[in-house]
């Protein structure tokens, strides 16, 4: 068994991470231009920036090293 904890931090890595950024920012531009309302967007936008910002954390702390 080892010390490393089960979660993002087990696939999250710095390109995982701009990747997710890149998605969240073109999606949000894509449902603008389509005209939708904010509504709309959260449902799908909310989520992913959720996972966009714990997997950035992650690999930050994967990257440094940290453990918690």
């Amino acid at each position: 068994m080892t010390s490393d904890r089960p979660g993002f931090r087990s696939f999250a890595s710095t390109p995982l991470a701009i990747a997710l950024w890149v998605v969240t920012v073109g999606a949000t531009a894509l449902f603008l231009a389509l005209g939708w309302n904010l509504l709309q967007m959260g449902i799908l936008i909310v989520p992913l920036t959720a996972v966009s910002i714990a997997v950035t954390v992650s690999a930050l702390k994967k990257a440094r090293g940290g453990t918690g």
